[in-house]
């Protein structure tokens, strides 16, 4: 049977793991489009990647996964070089890989203000016919709230106080989330965002592809949003540095 796109993207992250990337065929060889801009594009630059990591240590838990339409995204905790928390994007023609888009974090391994790690929470999409609308709904919240900077909006978002929050440096409620941001924001040092770029979903899962700064520098968010009754109720992200042109190893853009 064939293998689903959000089986394929799980596959393909867990074979660093296994040494068997090349085996499984599930990436395009020649069409292959990278993204991450540390790594060179094409198949052969991942392996070569991989053949530096110290595979004795190296381990993949892939613990969410999920599609829309011809990608599958995965959330993964990794030890690669060090502890890694990171999003995986596949784009998919005729059952391979031919464009992939990443956001990797180093892991503290430790719990934020209330307990969470950056992964644990619910793991299983539900409420499938509610794709497009709860795509739509947290959009909207990121483009109103988070760019534009309508706080005062954000009770159109969430029921009441209620958020579980998995970002490190945080603890759960909504009043908590926008507290630090606003405590970044005094000590000149705010989380900006000013550019959405994709918008991914299954069911009550979201993930916004966004580009801003964190602490003045250019950075990547990759915020997962789980929904429940028309309201972000859970959050998990991924935030890493944008590094300048000439230190990029591909031209395709981070995005």
């Amino acid at each position: 049977m064939e293998l689903s796109n959000r089986d394929k993207a799980a596959a393909i992250q867990n074979s660093i793991e296994t040494e068997t990337l090349a085996e499984i065929g599930l990436i395009d060889p020649v069409s292959y489009k990278q993204h991450n801009p540390h790594v060179a594009t094409g198949l052969q630059a991942i392996l070569e990647l991989h053949g530096q990591m110290p595979m004795d240590k190296v381990y993949t838990n892939v613990v969410r996964k999920f599609q829309d339409g011809d990608i599958g995204f995965v959330h993964v905790d990794y030890f690669l070089f060090e502890p890694t928390v990171a999003f995986d994007i596949h784009r998919f023609e005729e059952g391979r890989s031919v464009e992939h888009w990443d956001n990797l974090q180093a892991n503290p391994l430790q719990r934020n203000k209330s307990g969470r790690t950056m992964t644990d929470g619910k793991t299983k999409a539900t409420d499938h016919h509610k794709t497009v609308a709860n795509k739509a709904l947290v959009r909207r919240f990121v483009q109103e709230v988070l760019i534009e900077g309508n706080t005062e909006r954000r009770s159109l978002y969430f029921k009441d106080d209620e958020l579980i929050q998995h970002n490190p440096h945080m603890g759960d409620g909504v009043s908590a989330f926008f507290s630090v941001l606003e405590e970044w924001k005094a000590a000149g040092k705010p989380q900006t965002y000013h550019t959405i770029h994709k918008v991914l979903g299954e069911g009550n899962f979201v993930l916004v592809l966004s580009e801003g700064y964190l602490h003045s520098v250019h950075s990547a968010f990759y915020d997962l949003y789980r929904v429940h009754n028309d309201r972000i109720i859970e959050h998990w992200d991924v935030i890493e540095e944008i590094p300048p042109v000439e230190k990029r190893k591909n031209d395709n853009g981070k995005f």
